[in-house]
């Protein structure tokens, strides 16, 4: 069992992680399609097709989150999304493809592979998997909701901020070589 603001912590942060993932493909699933292709590891016509569903189903874990009678539902398609991509971006390090574009977020933040990503799939899996675990009853408090909405805001930061600083890394190393 676990706390319900701890819960709703996690699922709204991940809800809108995945939900913001999800949307950002959908925008543009030319350019979504192209980088499920250059991962190399399934047939062209079998990435198109995973290229056009992943962002759908994404969605649907994303969304059932937020819903309490749905939640576990959500958080296993999240962990089972999350496993397939960490072992697609595994296998093409491995192969030491490293100048792929993740695919991650669209054309909005692109990311070249980096086992960093694999790290930050870990950490989402972990708030996924929280999700699996039943909240305690508790009635939440106002004070609760307050804890609720820091909690998310400080997670989407810190999730961003970490985001944004791993796809302009060799940006920032370039900038660092000419300025040292």
């Amino acid at each position: 069992m676990i706390d319900p603001a701890v819960s709703w912590i996690a699922a709204i942060a991940a809800s809108l992680i995945f939900a913001a993932s999800a949307i950002m493909k959908l925008r543009d699933l030319e350019l979504f399609e192209s980088a499920v292709i250059n991962y190399r590891i399934l047939p062209r016509f079998l990435a198109k097709l995973f290229a056009r569903l992943i962002p759908i189903v994404e969605l649907g874990g994303a969304l059932a989150l937020v819903w309490p009678a749905a939640r576990a539902a959500g958080a296993a398609i999240i962990l089972f999304l999350l496993v397939i991509f960490t072992l697609g971006i595994a296998i093409n390090l491995m192969r030491g493809r490293y100048d792929v574009d993740c695919g991650c977020f669209g054309p909005a933040l692109r990311q070249t592979l980096s086992w960093w990503l694999v790290l930050r799939n870990a950490a989402l899996a972990a708030l996924a998997a929280i999700l699996l675990l039943r909240p305690n009853g508790r009635t939440l408090t106002m004070l609760d909701n307050f804890t609720i909405v820091c909690g998310v805001i400080t997670i989407l930061l810190i999730y961003a901020s970490i985001n944004y600083v791993f796809a302009n890394l060799p940006r920032l190393r370039e900038i660092g070589a000419r300025y040292a």
